[in-house]
């Protein structure tokens, strides 16, 4: 894994810094946001606060058994919710090769993670993420955060910060009107027990 990438607030143009801090702010007081992902924008949450989490998934109009992806800035921050240890040599080598990048791993969580993130599995998606303002995000919030594409479940994610406010403005409580990072594929998704890959 890259040892330097370690995008802060600091790392990004001053122009952004002051909407990722609003951001955080309002996620770290258990709000829900809309926010620019590497391909497309998504609604994110907390990963220690059932209460927004759930909102995210109404919002949505999402199944309760679906699951959702959560998204960090580092390994270490995804300590608390994913088991690491039951985890191969192998498997830890080829997640730390992948991230940060544009790679999901489906991993082992500890037995307390909230059914709500997990859609009641024994496992949960998960990727450290390349996107600086993303990895930013994660760091002022201060640990990891759900990111689920900004769409009703079964249509297509919104493409523009219009549709955007029009489908969402009165149900989150924050718009970070940035773009995204501009890539086109979905993130290639693993099983990081036996290295298959699910989605390429």
């Amino acid at each position: 894994m890259p040892q330097d990438f370690s995008p802060n607030l600091l790392s990004l143009p001053e122009s952004v810094r002051f909407k990722v801090q609003e951001g955080a702010q309002t996620l770290r007081e258990g709000g829900v946001i809309v926010c620019p992902t590497e391909g497309v924008y998504g609604l994110s949450a907390r990963v220690s606060c059932p209460s927004a989490i759930a909102r995210v998934i109404e919002l949505k109009k999402r199944a309760h058994n679906k699951g959702l992806i959560v998204v960090a800035a580092d390994v270490a921050m995804l300590e608390g919710i994913i088991s690491f240890a039951a985890l191969s040599a192998d498997s830890l080598r080829l997640l730390h090769e992948k991230w940060p990048g544009h790679a999901t791993f489906i991993v082992p969580t500890h037995a307390q993670v909230d059914p709500l993130l997990t859609g009641g599995r024994n496992t949960l998606a998960v990727r450290v993420t390349a996107f600086p303002l993303l990895a930013a995000l994660c760091r002022e919030v201060g640990e990891p955060i759900i990111s689920t594409s900004a769409n009703i479940s079964g249509s297509e994610p919104l493409q523009s910060i219009e549709e955007l406010r029009a489908t969402f403005a009165s149900g989150v409580d924050y718009i970070l009107d940035e773009p995204c990072q501009g890539l086109h594929k979905p993130s290639t998704i693993y099983d990081a027990v036996s290295g298959v890959i699910l989605r390429a």
